[in-house]
This record gives structure tokens, C-alpha cells and sequence, in this order.
């Protein structure tokens, strides 16, 4: 009997050692991510960051691989657990080395933060506080970026990110660990807020519907209860349409010193210049807001990439004007928000545009793939027509059904599907579908938003719309082409001018289209009467491609104008004041 159960004790021991045996050749963990992110007094502006990539007994040797191309990156070192060296090769895209079963691998690098980006500068280290996002500091496995790569795979088991602050300094992070992470989380990560500094909590979730609100010390008065009531509306309005109460969000609001800064917005946390008599900000904030909320219940590549891309883009656009209703009655009229003028504001810059530069922006948003390697192009397909195109979906599917937010309920109504906007509108408009996406989807034809005309909008404010509209196409559009003319508004030029037959004679469209844009905006009639006519001055059609430039960049047609306007008695010692290039 004892040597039977020896025998019986000994099998069992074999059986364990060749499960094991079996396990450890066979299995093959996933490895662990560990960021310790240090600001160096030293240089300015840049980051110190190692990273620890740590191997499990149960994971097999592998190469692995970071993303680099995008960042501005120098190596300083590559080691493993016993300090000696270990070969990395780095491309223009990838930084790889090997890690050994169970081995640890210390990789040290410096980033340099503050690249100028379309809402201000790109994360910053300044004397009182650090802050950047997670994609331009922290490295990522290629898998992420690879096309076609599975959505749902985890690639990493844990990921955590440390912060090494100055003294004084306290670190606000946006999670605490990530397990199993997978490319949604990848691409959470790459959008959130991190931050250390001079910090300190001025308004808990709990005050604000979930949202803990940071700014540096002692700047009590930058944070009114005002400031509170704002945020809170915002979060209440998101909440009521997405249908999640309490999503934990962080907000660290920057001071405004003369410099924008972005240091990051996912669905944990943002981090921004913030001014709180700036309504351009707060629909900042609430665009930032749309997309924590969407990309927490949607976590999917589908609205991502292009062809889909600019209708996520418009979506939330069309969110970041229509939730100004939201917010107190008190703020709207401190802000000079009047929920009904936001999209005429919109349309109204997109009319602009559309009409005076339509060689560039004139396309029809299916084709986004088309223009995507112009970043202009792109930004005004996005923020401008993009959610007035969403908008005029939303009219109609709310005609059609009787119930707000058609558009957005039909998409959280099945997260899982494969999102077409053909099959969206076939599902809201029914009959009236093809028509739509035709026209309006699948075409350059302007949109017909011509109801959103209000008489009582102010001229100052049409002027402003202009205005910004093309000191924005400026910004976007200089650093692809050299230089773009920002044609800054000249009205009391054109009320000069506007009697006299020659003006009444120019064209820039169809006289249907004229009459459209006079009834719905008189000021922008009256520019875009003065371009023809310069037009028409100089020699050049409009129908001329680069247009934009044969009358605001040529200097025999600058002449031209300038001579002209003088033998009408126009004055002319600030027509050029009005045309600015890379300095916009």
C-alpha cells in the first residue's frame, strides 16, 4: 500500500511538473509598461522619461517594438536588469530591442514638448508646472498603429504611468493602471491629460457631476462658483444624452499668459488654457467633452479614419454649439451666447469661404481620403462644414420623428454595428435619404442652411465671423503652402463703394445664390460683392483657382486695387493692413 501511494504521489508530481513544463513552453504572457516621467530643470522644455518593459517566466522571447515617428526623441539609453547594454534599432518609425522570458528591459529617452498645434502649443514645462499628452510622450507598441491590427487583442497585460515631480510639485494623473490594453486603451492613453505642478483641486467631482476641477495655486479668483454652475451644466447635458451619470473626469485649467496651451483631452481627463469670460473656450471644452463621453461608449477604430472621421468630427462640432444652450442664463449673456446664433456663426464662416476660395474648399465630405494630406482642408471639411452637414440631418431626422438628437441616439442604439452614413440616413430619413446623401454627402453642393438667418444678428458679429474665419484658414493653411493671404474684413471700404453701378454689377455666383446670401447675411453679400468687383478690377475671373492669390499676393494687382479705389476717392493708407500672410 505505502508504495502505491509513493507511486500515486510521484505520478502526481510528474503530472504537475509536465503541466508546467507545458505551460511555460507553450504559454506566452504579455509584458508590463512602466512610465516614470521626470521634467528636468536642466532643459527646458523637454521630458526625461524610463521606460520599463518587464517580461513574466510565462512569456515567451520576443522582439518588441515602440512607436517613434511622430515625436521629437533622443535615446539616451537601452539597458537591462544587470545595467549592460542592449541593442535597440531605431527607424524613422520604430524603436525595437529584444526582451528576454522573464527579462526587464530600461529604456531612457528625452521629449521635447510645445510644437505648435491648432489650439496652441503642444504640452509645455514651464516654472510652476508640466503637462502633456499621453501620445506625444509615451511610447507605444507598433501594434497599435498597424492597419488591420484586431481592435479587441490586448497587446500589453499592465501599463502605469509614474510621475518623479519637483519638489513642491504634486502629480494629477488620469488613471491609476490599465490592464490588458488594447487599442482602445491605446488610444485613450495617447489622448488624456498628464500633469504635474504647483496643482491644487479647486471643485470636487462631486460639485460638478463627476468632473474634478484643477488649477495651479492660488488663483482662487480665477475659479468663481460661476466657473462650477458651467461645468456642471455641461456635464449634465452630456450625461442626459449619453445616459451616463457619473463618468470620472478630469479638468486642469490653465492660465491664459499670452501663449495657448493643450496638454491633452481624452476620456479621462483635459488639460487647456482656459479663460472663463471666453466663449470660444468653453465650446472648446465642450467639444472636449463630446468626445470623453462618445469615445467611453464607442470605443471603436470605426469613426476614427477616414471615410467616417469627418462625420465623428462634425458630430461633436455640432454638440459644442448646440450645448451653449446649456449653460447658465447668467454665463450666456456674460459669454454673448445666444443658442439660436451659433450656427448661423457656422454657416456663416462656411459661406465665406466656400464662395471666395472654392478651388481649395469646394469638395464633398466622402472624399475626405482625397484632401486629407492637406491639414486646411481637412481642419475646414472637420469644424466647419462637417456639422452643418450633421445639423441639416438632425432637422430633418427631427421633422421626420419628433425627437432631439436622432442622429446621435441611432448610433448609441447599436455601438457594435459597422457605421456607414448611408445606412445612417436610410435609418432616419428614409425616402429622403438618397437625395440627401447624394447632394450633400457625395457632392460639392452647397448647403442649404439658409433658415438660420436671424434679422436681429448683429453686423459686428457677422464682421467677427469673417474675421476669424479667415485668420483660422490662415493659420491652417501657411504652413502646407508658404503663405495663404488672410483677406481681413474692409467694410467701410465696400460701403463706399456699394452705390455705385460697377459694385452692383459684380458677381461672385448665380443670382439665386446672391439673393440667398443677401437675405441671410447682408454684411457677407457686401465683402463678398467687394471681391468680385476687385476681381473684376484686376483682370482676374473668379472663377480663378488660385484667385486668393492673384489679388491679395501679386503686387501688380495690389496696384491695381489701390489705384482704382483712388480715383473713386476711397481712401487706400490701410487697404494692405488687411492682408496679412505667415504672420496670421
Amino acid at each position: 500500500m505505502r508504495h502505491k501511494i509513493r507511486w500515486i504521489a510521484l505520478s502526481s508530481v510528474i503530472v504537475a511538473l509536465t503541466v508546467a513544463a507545458i505551460l511555460f513552453f507553450t504559454l506566452d504572457q504579455k509584458y508590463d509598461l512602466h512610465y516614470t516621467v521626470s521634467a528636468p530643470q536642466v532643459k527646458e522644455g523637454t521630458l526625461e522619461i524610463v521606460l520599463d518593459v518587464q517580461s513574466t517566466p510565462l512569456s515567451k522571447d520576443r522582439t518588441v517594438s515602440f512607436y517613434i515617428g511622430d515625436k521629437n526623441i533622443a535615446i539616451q539609453s537601452c539597458t537591462g536588469a544587470d545595467g549592460v547594454s542592449v541593442p535597440a534599432q531605431q527607424t524613422d518609425d520604430a524603436l525595437s530591442f529584444a526582451l528576454k522570458r522573464g527579462g526587464k528591459v530600461s529604456l531612457v529617452y528625452q521629449i521635447s514638448l510645445g510644437a505648435s498645434g491648432k489650439h496652441g502649443q503642444r504640452g509645455s514645462v514651464r516654472e510652476d508646472y508640466c503637462v502633456f499628452d499621453g501620445g506625444q510622450a509615451l511610447l507605444l507598441p507598433m501594434e497599435f498603429y498597424q492597419d488591420g491590427y484586431p481592435q479587441e487583442e490586448a497587446v500589453v497585460r499592465s501599463l502605469q504611468v509614474s510621475m518623479n515631480p519637483r519638489e513642491g510639485w504634486t502629480a494629477v494623473l488620469p488613471f491609476e493602471e490599465l490592464r490588458e490594453v488594447s487599442w482602445a486603451d491605446a488610444y485613450n492613453l495617447s489622448n488624456d491629460a498628464f500633469a504635474m505642478g504647483n496643482f491644487t483641486q479647486y471643485f470636487s467631482a462631486e460639485q460638478t457631476g463627476g468632473a474634478a476641477v484643477y488649477g495651479l495655486a492660488g488663483e482662487e479668483a480665477r475659479f468663481s462658483e460661476d466657473l462650477s454652475s458651467g461645468v456642471a451644466a455641461l456635464r449634465a447635458y452630456y450625461a442626459q444624452r449619453f445616459g451616463m451619470e457619473e463618468q470620472p473626469y478630469q479638468i486642469l485649467l490653465l492660465p491664459d499668459d499670452g501663449e495657448a496651451v493643450i496638454g491633452g483631452a481624452g476620456i479621462h481627463s483635459v488639460c487647456a488654457t482656459f479663460d472663463e469670460t471666453s466663449r470660444r473656450d468653453w465650446e472648446l471644452l465642450s467639444h472636449r467633452m463630446f468626445h470623453a463621453y462618445f469615445d467611453s461608449r464607442i470605443p471603436t477604430q470605426t469613426f476614427h479614419a477616414a471615410p467616417n472621421l469627418w462625420f465623428y468630427e462634425g458630430l461633436a462640432t455640432y454638440y459644442e454649439n448646440a450645448s451653449m444652450s446649456a449653460l447658465p442664463e447668467k454665463q450666456r449673456e456674460q459669454l454673448g451666447i445666444r443658442p439660436e446664433w451659433q450656427f448661423q456663426s457656422l454657416f456663416n464662416r462656411y459661406l465665406t469661404i466656400r464662395i471666395k476660395d472654392p478651388a481649395l474648399f469646394s469638395f464633398a465630405p466622402m472624399d475626405e481620403a482625397l484632401i486629407s494630406e492637406s491639414e486646411g482642408r481637412k481642419e475646414f471639411l472637420h469644424y466647419i462644414q462637417a456639422p452643418l452637414v450633421v445639423k441639416l440631418v438632425e432637422d430633418r431626422a427631427s421633422e421626420l420623428s419628433g425627437r432631439q438628437d436622432a442622429v446621435l441616439h441611432a448610433i448609441l442604439a447599436d455601438p457594435d454595428a459597422d457605421f456607414s452614413c448611408a445606412a445612417l440616413l436610410s435609418d432616419l430619413l428614409g425616402a429622403e435619404a438618397g437625395e440627401v446623401y447624394n447632394r450633400w454627402f457625395q457632392s460639392e453642393e452647397l448647403l442649404p442652411l439658409w433658415e438660420e438667418a436671424d434679422p436681429s444678428y448683429p453686423e459686428q458679429r457677422a464682421l467677427d465671423d469673417v474675421a476669424d474665419v479667415e485668420t483660422m484658414l490662415a493659420s491652417w493653411m501657411t504652413s502646407q503652402l508658404g503663405q495663404y493671404p488672410c483677406d481681413l474684413p474692409d467694410l467701410e471700404t465696400a460701403r463706399r463703394l456699394q452705390n455705385l453701378p460697377i459694385f452692383q454689377e459684380a458677381s461672385f455666383a448665380d443670382a439665386e445664390t446672391e439673393q440667398l446670401v443677401k437675405e441671410h447675411c447682408p454684411v457677407i453679400w457686401t465683402l463678398l460683392k467687394q471681391y468680385a468687383l476687385r476681381a473684376q478690377v484686376c483682370g482676374v475671373p473668379f472663377d480663378e483657382p488660385m484667385l486668393r492669390y492673384a489679388l491679395l499676393a501679386d503686387e501688380e494687382n495690389l496696384q491695381k486695387w489701390e489705384d482704382w479705389l483712388t480715383t473713386q476717392g476711397v481712401p487706400v493708407d490701410n487697404t494692405r493692413a488687411n492682408i496679412q500672410g505667415e504672420s496670421s
